[in-house]
Parts: structure tokens; C-alpha cells; sequence
């Protein structure tokens, strides 16, 4: 039994659960790490300041709560087309 979405994605219009995406990559992390110390602590850093709640179907940052007289007038608006 799937839980019903909770956020609207204003970007692409999708509902969802807000996922953590956390920017660039991993593997450059641990290339990073295993050959330039310092540098790799920068990126990993960089990369757990960065984190955010973002939509799983686009990436976009700008989830908002489903309910809300802003989230209920682009669902409006995404219905008329």
C-alpha cells in the first residue's frame, strides 16, 4: 500500500514525496579522497551543505506542501490545460 504524496513539484507539476538529493557526484568524492586529501574534504563538505528536499521526478528545488491556496491554484491551472 503506497502512502499518498504530501508535496506539489512547481516545476513539473508532479505529486510526490520530497526526496534528499544531494549534489555532484560520488565517485568524484572518493577520487577526491583517495588522491588529494584536502580537496576531498572541501567537496564532501560541499556536498552535505548542499543537500536538499527536492523533487524525485525532476530534481527541482521547489516542493510545496499539498493543501496550500498556492499548491491548489497550479493544480487548478494544470487541470484547465
Amino acid at each position: 500500500m503506497a502512502l499518498a504524496p504530501t508535496h506539489l513539484c512547481t516545476q513539473c507539476g508532479s505529486q510526490v514525496w520530497p526526496k534528499t538529493i544531494t549534489p555532484g557526484s560520488f565517485l568524484m568524492e572518493l577520487l577526491l579522497w583517495l588522491l588529494f586529501l584536502v580537496p576531498g574534504v572541501i567537496y564532501s563538505i560541499w556536498r552535505i551543505a548542499s543537500r536538499y528536499k527536492g523533487c524525485p521526478v525532476c530534481g527541482g528545488k521547489s516542493c510545496i506542501p499539498l493543501g496550500t491556496p498556492a499548491a491548489n491554484a497550479i493544480m487548478a491551472h494544470l487541470e484547465v490545460r
